[in-house]
């Protein structure tokens, strides 16, 4: 059961803002369950967060491959990443198995935490494409909440947030 608040927001959160903290699993690589509680995360190192819409997708996929791709990067620089959505953890452990991520893909299966950081799609009933960088205060640092893994502009925004492009 996840720990969540249920504020709902209908606007993507800014920079600036306390992130929303969430208790919700994940599966890592090799298909083995954590939990993970942001607020025990971001203190470590920086936090991204990367929303998108569907296990499997094209175009999820390519989003996550390219930060799997800089994973290194990111991790050497105290970057810690999440793949994020509401699909469930059956899922994610088949999209693990079939392209290996680096990193864990979290379940937030009401989508609770999403609506939370305002990236909830109606329309779709599911995750925006979105990308958030948290700082070890908890506070945001930078978001792109129409991320779109086509265009270059965006990883580049992406990473020279981060300091490291």
């Amino acid at each position: 059961m996840s720990e969540i608040e249920t504020t709902v927001r209908n606007e993507p959160i800014t920079a600036g803002e306390q992130a929303p903290d969430f208790t919700l699993p994940a599966i890592v690589d090799g298909g083995e369950q954590i939990e993970v509680r942001l607020s025990d995360v971001w203190p470590k190192g920086r936090v991204l967060l990367v929303f998108y819409q569907d296990d499997g997708m094209p175009i999820c996929t390519s989003e996550l491959k390219a930060f799997a791709q800089e994973y290194e990067l990111l991790h050497g620089a105290g970057v810690q990443v999440f793949g994020m959505n509401s699909n469930g953890l059956g899922s994610h452990a088949k999209f693990h198995e079939r392209d290996h991520y680096p990193f864990p893909l979290i379940s937030d299966f009401y989508g609770e935490a999403i609506k939370q950081y305002g990236l909830w799609d109606a329309d779709e009933k599911k995750s925006a494409r979105a990308v958030v960088i948290i700082g070890t205060d908890g506070k945001v640092e930078h978001v792109v909440p129409h991320f779109n893994p086509g265009n270059i502009a965006a990883f580049e925004e992406v990473f020279g947030a981060l300091g490291l492009a």
